[in-house]
């Protein structure tokens, strides 16, 4: 070998010339990134504190984004209320115009209800607003229209809201009020009751024909604790109730709703009544007709009739007019005129038909349904407990009510069939369950069969069915002080036999000897054996021969929809780690609730009809206060119905005003720091240019010398020194 250079000078040439590249290819890279690595381990030292830093960051940009999208939301929102608050404010001048004139004139009156409808029209378009599909002023419930005002024809929506029988809400509670009621949800699986047939609707709650009548809507509990009077209510799935109402009021115990009817009171020959009526010549003056032209007056409730004694004495009025009575003992009051003889008119009215209140006008259709002295059918082979009538193959329907596959129960009192039983399956009337044990024999028990729920093992029950029971009629005095009881064969009282009935209800006994009446619960006793009625039994006996116990109700629906269709849930809008703001301006947000109640109100009723503008001048300085209310944080005078929710568009532009400027202020803030932010991650990736190029220029120049070395080693030779 002649050359002089040796392996491990070579490999320690080599590596210094690899390190030198290696170096050189970082800074060519930094050079050009101007970053002093491409991943965290290479800045290790500022890498914790630099994630932290970029995720702050990040942060902040997030926030800028959510807030300029809010901020997007508000302008329009913000927008959308300046038009509404323009719209309130031109009609509430036109209202001030109307009502310091003449308000009995057709064309004025007119126009101020044209103007309402437009105005109506505008708010219903101005809060279905939607940006992107999402509507606005919906709440939460923010993918489908929130308004919807049922607004076609200013025809339509007086016949809707006629002023007079159904008169447009008056209070927010009754305005929004939402619900639809299909059956007695506080009796579900009750034994022997059919929970969807629970209304009774009358004519006349209290059934005399002589005193001012109302009619009621009764529920077989508690159902209507939480609607609101005022409340325009649909009353569906009856035979003869169907239509549309408005609460007069609800009952202490929720159970009664009185509707707002039209009828009149049973009167022979009143004299002295005085009729008057729109002068058919002139519209701003009214004419007058008295007992001199038509003699002394009855008037009939059943036939809706007024009759004159003199023939042709009522002629005057005509198909159609508005006409009040007055000097009559009990049917003062505004009428419209729906038919007329000459001699007899008939009026417009508005009431319930008696229904679900008796057998004849319930159509069979009972909310409980019990029989005394009941039979058990054991059948083998099918393994299915039957309860029937007393001595019948008729099953009972809710017998078994409440229960649920798997439950267990025992059998005692049976002759044959003892023991406890798992259900396999129910039927779907109630009447009979089948079970997974085997039954001993096919009998049919008369004497007296009673059912418990199990006090061991899974799927236990609070089964208490007795068979064979009696109802027991006791004479304890005067009426209110008499009594029915559930007993046993053996004179044991059957515990809650009554439990799912309520004081007031109307109770029909059949199949007795001496005791078939309707009878009105009084009092219940504490373990629901027995109750007070409030009427007279004249003879205590206990019937053992199937008496059967009734309370007539029939299946329908009350339900209440309101204008708007969102939700009130405010949701939150957070524009940095510390402060966040709701956005809760929904539709049904006070100032503009008021708004579309005043404006309602004042295109409620036709002109010289019962509920016209011009015969209720009132609703003027009603609608003004509403409007006012709507539009300034302050209002005088007294509220007419009742204390408001406060609320107005005022207040309501402030609070968007300040929203976007917390909005601008916070993002101003955030960019602030975001640049902040940059200049120190800057400092802790970026290198220094200068820096580096001269790092690199210096490494280029030993690179190239360290080739120019190695090659001259690998040149050298023994040979060249011989």
């Amino acid at each position: 070998m002649s050359r002089i250079s040796s392996l491990a000078a070579s490999t320690v040439l080599l590596q210094t010339i690899f390190d030198t590249q290696e170096r050189v290819h970082e800074r060519q890279i930094q050079v050009t990134t101007e970053k002093k690595s491409q991943s965290y381990g290479g800045i290790a030292d500022d890498a914790r504190r630099l994630v932290n830093v970029e995720n702050s960051r990040a942060l902040l940009d997030r926030y800028i984004k959510n807030n300029e999208q809010v901020d997007v939301r508000l302008q329009i929102t913000e927008s959308v209320v300046e038009d509404f608050r323009t719209n309130i404010s031109d009609f509430r001048k036109d209202l001030l115009a109307y009502s310091s004139g003449e308000k009995n004139d057709e064309s004025r009156i007119n126009d101020i209800q044209i103007r309402a409808y437009q105005t109506l029209k505008n708010i219903q378009s101005y809060l279905n607003t939607d940006i992107d599909g999402r509507f606005v002023f919906g709440g939460s419930r923010h993918d489908q229209e929130p308004v919807d005002l049922g607004l076609t024809t200013i025809a339509a929506f007086q016949a809707k809201y006629d002023g007079s029988r159904i008169s447009y809400p008056t209070t927010r509670d009754a305005h929004l009020e939402e619900f639809s009621i299909a059956s007695d949800t506080n009796n579900i699986g009750s034994k022997f009751i059919t929970n969807t047939n629970f209304l009774q609707f009358r004519r006349d709650s209290d059934g005399v024909s002589t005193t001012t009548g109302s009619s009621t809507i009764e529920a077989s509990s508690a159902m209507f604790s939480n609607v609101a009077v005022g409340t325009y209510i649909t009353v569906a799935s009856t035979t003869n109730n169907n239509g549309n109402y408005e609460v007069e009021s609800v009952s202490s115990d929720g159970r009664t709703i009185t509707v707002k009817t039209e009828m009149l009171t049973d009167e022979t020959a009143a004299p002295d009544v005085e009729i008057t009526y729109p002068d058919p010549t002139d519209a701003l003056k009214t004419s007058s007709i008295s007992d001199a032209e038509f003699g002394p007056v009855t008037f009939s409730r059943s036939g809706d009739t007024i009759t004159a004694t003199t023939a042709n004495g009522l002629a005057a009025l005509q198909v159609g007019d508005t006409f009040t009575v007055s000097n009559s003992s009990v049917n003062n009051g505004t009428y419209t005129v729906a038919a007329n003889t000459g001699t007899v008119v008939t009026i417009e009215s508005k009431k319930l038909t008696d229904e679900g209140t008796t057998s004849a006008n319930a159509t069979a259709a009972t909310f409980f349904d019990d029989y005394s002295d009941t039979d058990v059918q054991f059948t083998t082979g099918t393994n299915t407990i039957e309860i029937r009538q007393s001595g019948t193959a008729t099953a009972i329907p809710g017998a078994f009510n409440g229960l649920a596959i798997g439950n267990k129960f025992t059998v005692t009192n049976s002759p044959t069939n003892n023991g406890t039983y798992t259900i396999a399956s129910i039927a779907t009337d109630g009447s009979s369950v089948t079970v997974q044990e085997a039954l001993t024999t096919t009998e049919s028990d008369t004497d007296g069969t009673n059912f418990a729920g199990a006090t061991t093992g899974s799927g236990t029950t609070p089964l208490a069915l007795v068979t064979g029971t009696q109802m027991k009629f006791t004479n304890v005095g005067a009426a209110g002080t008499d009594t029915i009881q559930i007993t046993e064969n053996d004179g044991a009282t059957v515990v809650n036999a009554f439990g799912n009935l309520k004081v007031g209800q109307e109770v029909t006994v059949t199949g007795t000897a001496a005791h078939d009446s309707v009878y009105t619960i009084n009092t219940i006793s504490a373990d629901g054996s027995t109750i007070t009625v409030n009427e007279d039994i004249t003879t205590t006996a206990a019937d053992i021969d199937g008496a059967r116990m009734q309370v007539f109700s029939v299946a329908g629906t009350v339900s209440a929809t309101p204008y708007f269709k969102g939700d009130t849930r405010s949701t939150t809008h957070r524009v940095d780690d510390d402060r966040s703001f709701n956005l809760d301006l929904t539709a049904a947000h006070p100032s503009i609730e008021k708004a579309i109640r005043a404006l309602s109100i004042i295109l409620q009723g036709s002109f010289q009809s019962e509920g016209g503008l011009d015969q209720n001048p009132d609703r003027t300085g009603q609608a003004e206060y509403l409007l006012e209310a709507s539009l300034e944080r302050t209002v005088a005078g007294t509220p007419p119905f009742g204390t408001e929710t406060a609320g107005s568009l005022e207040q309501a532009q402030i609070d968007i005003g300040f929203h976007r400027v917390l909005i601008k202020d916070t993002n101003l803030l955030h960019k602030d720091l975001i640049g902040f932010f940059d200049n120190s991650i800057t400092d802790m990736e970026n290198v220094d240019l200068t820096d580096t190029l001269g790092r690199l220029l210096d490494d280029q120049r030993s690179l190239e010398a360290s080739f120019q070395i190695f090659a001259r080693v690998r040149e050298l030779s023994l040979t060249n020194f011989i």
